[in-house]
């Protein structure tokens, strides 16, 4: 008998937890307003011809798919910067630019549940659509930083990170492609194992293949770039070097430097990010809380060619890890044996700010004081 249970890795959300979500959803809205993002809302499910276009074909295995009736794949949305791209190609051709964009949804990918990883999770985020450069990463990247602080969280790190650096080293290697794809995934695993005995059979420079070997663990302030001496010696990697420098001192000049570190393990997991990338931790939780980057190839994917960049926060990770709530109003029960002025009485009173229900059994006051007493999360107001 399934009649009373709910697909795996899926959740049901009792009261408090949806009080702590709409909390977290309320500041985060606010948030983005105050900078002029603007909310948007996509179809639950896509073409997979859409998720493929922008994820690449890796991520199949982790969708959920199904046939219309049309005999169209149709997946449900794994996450949400594709979406959010083929919007903005579909509706925004011809607009001003940037464009700035937020949203608050479910997402869906099969993978293995456990907790703070369900099949069906909530994600906030926004995307910064048609601005390219350092300032663009600064505010998306200080948005995110000031997004955990309005929530309420104290205790994280911002890893930040640049593609180019990886991209610009291993480019230089002379490997092949998937030998440089793999070194990529063991950086991003921190595999030092691995990676140093792909290395140690590799036929590169030996300066080069220490450099490589170091990125899974220079991690600290903006100085771990200096124990890289082969930035200099490569064009791509200098530069990206040069920006993650720019981007870190601009949120240094907007104070929020003390909630960021430098780790040249940050990869992210995508292939469409392209630039500065960063994720969000808190030492309560093993797991990220946030994640985004730079994509500026994924819109031309879908016809409008501009450079990007956003991120997305996980709000079952962080519902994990706020540690208050904010304080409701004080809740009431209003009775009485006269209904018309019970009612104006409870309407008052909510008028005034407060949590009122009204006594709907027809209860003498005796028996409404009696449940007071067995559940004492109101107060009786009776209206003679």
């Amino acid at each position: 008998m399934r009649n009373r249970e709910i697909p795996r890795g899926t959740r049901d959300l009792l009261p408090d937890e949806v009080a702590v979500k709409r909390q977290i959803e309320n500041k985060a809205s606010k948030l983005f307003r105050s900078y002029g993002y603007e909310e948007v809302i996509t179809p639950t499910f896509e073409f997979l011809e859409v998720v493929e276009t922008g994820t690449g074909g890796s991520i199949r295995e982790e969708l959920f798919l199904f046939m219309d009736r049309e005999g169209g794949i149709l997946s449900l949305r794994p996450e949400m910067t594709v979406s959010i791209a083929r919007l903005a190609a579909t509706h925004l051709q011809g607009v001003g630019f940037p464009q700035r964009l937020f949203y608050m949804t479910n997402v869906f990918r099969h993978v293995q549940p456990h907790l703070a990883q369900y099949r069906e999770f909530w994600q906030i985020g926004i995307e910064l659509i048609g601005a390219a450069g350092v300032y663009a990463d600064a505010e998306v990247i200080s948005i995110a930083i000031n997004t955990l602080r309005d929530i309420g969280l104290e205790n994280f790190k911002v890893s930040l990170n640049h593609i180019g650096i990886v991209n610009g080293l291993l480019d230089s290697s002379g490997l092949s492609l998937d030998e440089r794809e793999t070194m990529r995934r063991l950086i991003e695993e921190k595999d030092l194992v691995e990676l140093s005995a792909l290395l140690e059979q590799a036929s590169i420079d030996d300066g080069l293949k220490e450099a490589i070997a170091s990125l899974p663990v220079l991690h600290g302030g903006i100085e771990v770039l200096q124990r890289l001496p082969q930035l200099e010696k490569n064009e791509t990697a200098s530069q990206a070097a040069k920006d993650l420098i720019n981007v870190y001192e601009l949120l240094k000049m907007s104070g929020l430097s003390d909630h960021v570190v430098i780790d040249m393990g940050v990869l992210r997991g995508f292939d469409y990010y392209t630039g500065m990338v960063f994720e969000g931790y808190s030492p309560d939780l093993g797991y990220g809380l946030l994640g985004g980057g730079r994509y500026d190839n994924l819109m031309g994917k879908f016809g409008l060619p501009l450079p990007a960049t956003g991120f997305a926060i996980g709000l079952e990770r962080l519902a994990l890890v706020l540690k208050q709530r904010e304080p409701e109003p004080e809740r009431l029960l209003v009775g009485g044996r006269n209904y018309f002025a019970v009612i104006a009485k409870a309407n008052d009173l909510r008028g005034h700010g407060f949590i009122v229900e009204t006594d709907v059994e027809g209860l003498t006051k005796e028996e409404l004081e009696k449940k007071i007493a067995a559940n004492p999360t109101r107060t009786l107001i009776y209206v003679d």
